[in-house]
């Protein structure tokens, strides 16, 4: 496996990882952290704010002690009704 492309393999990241990926120009899911091409990462932490708008998304930030991540879940409530009840 060529270290420098981890783009099917999912990578742990901090706060200050994520706010550090640059998207790889002409490819909308690529993104370069320190020389290596990423297109899934994950964290844990905790949403420490919510925004919600009906039928449209859900803004939160997720807090992991390094620093927050801002998130926003997009919802289509034709396709995504079960998300309605969860709030």
């Amino acid at each position: 496996m060529d270290v420098l492309h981890l783009v099917s393999t999912h990578i742990k990241f901090l706060a200050f990882d994520f706010l550090t990926l640059k998207l790889i120009p002409h490819e909308s899911t690529i993104f370069s952290h320190k020389g290596r091409h990423l297109s899934r990462v994950e964290t844990m932490g905790i949403a420490v704010s919510k925004d919600f708008k009906p039928n449209r998304f859900i803004k939160f930030d997720i807090d992991d002690g390094t620093g927050c991540i801002p998130c926003i879940l997009w919802i289509n409530q034709e396709t995504f009704r079960h998300f309605s009840r969860w709030i």
